[in-house]
């Protein structure tokens, strides 16, 4: 599956966010992206006078640990995930999306390692 989308009204690539912590009450499940949002969920639970301890929060790793329930509701459903922009340098599109694939994609080893001795020094990462 490709996380990476040219929208079509701007040459921007974005890709989805999952979220590395779920809260739980009963009939309810919140998730959160970071720890700020995470303090305001359990903020909200308790002003909702829900008992303390009576949720359970679940941190997930990556994608590959979440089931498909929770990785519709957090990367995949339209309506509820979010986009983030995605730019490596002053690259373009194509650009950019060629980079992605030497990271990332299936079979690009080679590349990949090319890539990590040549610019291993030079990453910068604004996240």
């Amino acid at each position: 599956m490709r996380t990476l989308r040219r929208t079509e009204a701007s040459s921007s690539i974005t890709t989805t966010c999952d979220a590395p912590a779920r809260g739980k009450k009963p009939a309810s499940k919140a998730y959160a992206l970071d720890e700020g949002e995470l303090t305001a969920i359990l903020d909200k639970l308790r002003k909702e006078g829900v008992r303390e301890g009576a949720w359970t929060i679940s941190r997930f790793k990556g994608l590959g640990e979440m089931s498909a329930e929770q990785l519709w509701e957090t990367t995949l459903n339209p309506d509820t995930r979010r986009l983030l922009p995605v730019q490596l340098g002053r690259h373009d599109f194509a650009g950019t999306e060629s980079l992605i694939t030497k990271l990332m994609g299936k079979g690009e080893a080679a590349a990949r390692r090319e890539l990590m001795e040549i610019h291993g020094d030079a990453v910068e990462v604004d996240i």
